[in-house]
C-alpha cells in the first residue's frame, strides 16, 4: 500500500468565517544540498526531534543536538554517529534564552556555520485550566512557546549575517483548532502558528531565508508519558495516530525545500475544516468527543511529569502506542465517537 504523502497547505483567506482557500507552495524554488549542512535541532532526546535526527544524519547533514537530558543527548550522538555523521550534544533548557544563543555560538564554532534549525522541544500539562498549577501553565508556555522564540533570535542572527538559511518550527493541529484539557499547549501551539507567519513578513525580502511550519495531528511519541496531568485519570491519545518518523521525513523535506505550512494528516484537516465552516457544531463535538476518548478508566495523581525537570532513563522516538497500545486505542475512538454522538444530542 503507498504511503500516505502529507498535505501541504496554506492559509490564503484570513477573514473571519470565510471559506478557506488551501494552495500548496513554497517562497523560494531553491533546492537546498542539506548534505554537509549544519543543522540544529532541539528536543532532540526524543520523539520527533530524535527522529529527525536521524533523518539529518542520512542526509549526510552535520547536527548540534540540544535537550535538557545529556545522557539522552550522548546516546542519539553515538547512534548518529554510527550513521556517518558529524555530530555534538550541546544540553539545553530552551526556556533559557541566553543558553540557546550559546548553542547557536556552539554550532558556528564546531563546523563554521549554521544552516537549518529544526525548533522541537515541547511539553504538555492535562487538567481543567483551574487545576494546572500556574508553574506549570508557564512552564508549557515558555517551552512550546518562548523556545521557539529563543531559537529564532539565535538562528536568524545567522541567518541574516549569511543572507541564507530554514528555521522549522513545530506546531500543532492544535495551532488552528481548540480542545478543553490543554489549555496551555493550544495556546502555545497557536502563538507559534502566528509567530512563525509575522516571521515571513519581516523576511519577505530576503528570499534565501525561509521559516516552515509543521502542524501534526496527534503523533505517536513518548510526550503522553511524559506529560504533566492533574485531570484524576490517565491519559490516552486519540487515534488516527502519525508515525513521528513520518514528520521527521517531512521536516527533513522542508529543510531541502521549504514549504510555508504542512499538515499530517487528514483527520487534522477535517477538524480544521470543521472548526472554521462550523464552529458551533464543533464546539459541541469536539470537546466532548475528547474527554470521553482521551482519558483512559484508570485514576493517576496529580504529576508535573517532565514539564518542569526532565527525570532520568533513556528516551525513544515511538511512543509505543500504535504497537503495544492498540487495545487501549480502540477503546479511546470508540469512547470518543460516543462523546462526539452525546454532544450533539445535547445540541
Amino acid at each position: 500500500m503507498p504511503r500516505e504523502r502529507p498535505e501541504v497547505f496554506h492559509l490564503r483567506s484570513h477573514r473571519l468565517g470565510a471559506s478557506r482557500r488551501w494552495s500548496s507552495g513554497t517562497r523560494a524554488a531553491v533546492r537546498r544540498d542539506l548534505s554537509d549542512s549544519v543543522v540544529v535541532i532541539t528536543g532532540a532526546s526524543s520523539g520527533i526531534g530524535r527522529a529527525a535526527a536521524y533523518a539529518f544524519a542520512r542526509e549526510g547533514s552535520r547536527l548540534v543536538l540540544a535537550a535538557r537530558a545529556p545522557d539522552a543527548l550522548r546516546t542519539v550522538v553515538e547512534e548518529v554517529e554510527r550513521m556517518g555523521a558529524a555530530a555534538i550534544a550541546i544540553p539545553t533548557d530552551v526556556r533559557d534564552e541566553a543558553a540557546v544563543r550559546a548553542l547557536a555560538r556552539g554550532a558556528v564554532e564546531r563546523f563554521g556555520s549554521l544552516d537549518v534549525w529544526v525548533n522541537c522541544a515541547g511539553v504538555i500539562a492535562y487538567g481543567r485550566f483551574e487545576q494546572v498549577p500556574g508553574e506549570v501553565f508557564r512552564a508549557v508556555i515558555e517551552t512550546n512557546l518562548f523556545g521557539q522564540v529563543h531559537g529564532a533570535r539565535a538562528a536568524l542572527e545567522r541567518f541574516r549575517a549569511q543572507r541564507s538559511g530554514v528555521l522549522i518550527n513545530l506546531a500543532s493541529v492544535w495551532g488552528r483548532v481548540t480542545t478543553p484539557d490543554v489549555s496551555a499547549y493550544v495556546t502555545s501551539k497557536f502563538a507559534v502558528r502566528a509567530f512563525s507567519e509575522c516571521l515571513r513578513h519581516e523576511l519577505r525580502d530576503i528570499p534565501d531565508i525561509d521559516v516552515a511550519t509543521i502542524l501534526p495531528q496527534a503523533v505517536d511519541t513518548p510526550i503522553f508519558a511524559h506529560a504533566a496531568n492533574y485531570s484524576g485519570r490517565a491519559v490516552r491519545p486519540v487515534p488516527p495516530m502519525v508515525d513521528p518518523q513520518e514528520v521527521a521525513r517531512g521536516i527533513v523535506r522542508c529543510a531541502r525545500t521549504p514549504t510555508r505550512e504542512v499538515n499530517y494528516k487528514r483527520a487534522g484537516r477535517a477538524l480544521e475544516l470543521l472548526h472554521s465552516l462550523a464552529p458551533g457544531l464543533y464546539g459541541r463535538i469536539l470537546p466532548a468527543a475528547f474527554e470521553a476518548g482521551n482519558y483512559g478508566r484508570r485514576p493517576m495523581a496529580p504529576t508535573a511529569g517532565q514539564v518542569l525537570a526532565p527525570e532520568p532513563g533513556d528516551r525513544a522516538v515511538d511512543g509505543g502506542w500504535r504497537r503495544r497500545g492498540r487495545r487501549e486505542l480502540a477503546r479511546a475512538l470508540v469512547d470518543a465517537l460516543k462523546g462526539a454522538a452525546r454532544g450533539i444530542r445535547r445540541g
